[in-house]
């Protein structure tokens, strides 16, 4: 069997996995915003992350690293909690709720957008490394 015939075999099989309904899973979810409303707990109680019906969120013991990741500029002091808005955006490459991190004021932060990743409706996680090695997560708490 030579390569022409080996990418044939390939195609034709990917194509009537397409055309019988049989997809790959590409990590996209089919969620809506209510179903992430409550509390998540991380591990030991650690991280604790509360997304309001309203809209708003509080959250307390977010890892240093995740915080000074998304900082515009980098940031003199880390937070021990914080609060503002979020949103749940299944229109990027990985599905998110997104956390808009405001002032006392309500204008938006200087630590500007966080993503807390979804792996389902009650388990969310943090990526500390961008590069995804390690996750901090958060799950509903009872």
């Amino acid at each position: 069997m030579n390569q022409r015939q080996v990418f044939r075999g390939v195609g034709a099989l990917v194509g009537v996995l397409m055309l019988s309904g049989c997809g790959f899973d590409i990590g996209k979810l089919d969620y809506t915003e209510p179903e992430f409303v409550g509390s998540y707990v991380g591990d030991g109680a650690a991280t604790i992350v509360a997304l309001g019906e309203d809209r708003t969120f509080t959250a307390v013991g977010v890892p240093d690293e995740v915080l000074e990741n998304v900082a515009e500029g980098g940031i003199d002091e880390v937070p021990a909690e914080i609060e503002g808005t979020w949103k749940y955006d299944s229109k990027s490459s990985a599905d998110h709720v997104e956390l808009t991190v405001t002032d006392a004021d309500g204008v938006p932060a200087k630590l500007g957008e966080l993503p807390l990743y979804v792996a389902d409706a009650d388990d969310l996680f943090f990526l500390p490394d961008q590069l995804g090695r390690e996750k901090v997560m958060v799950s509903r708490s009872h």
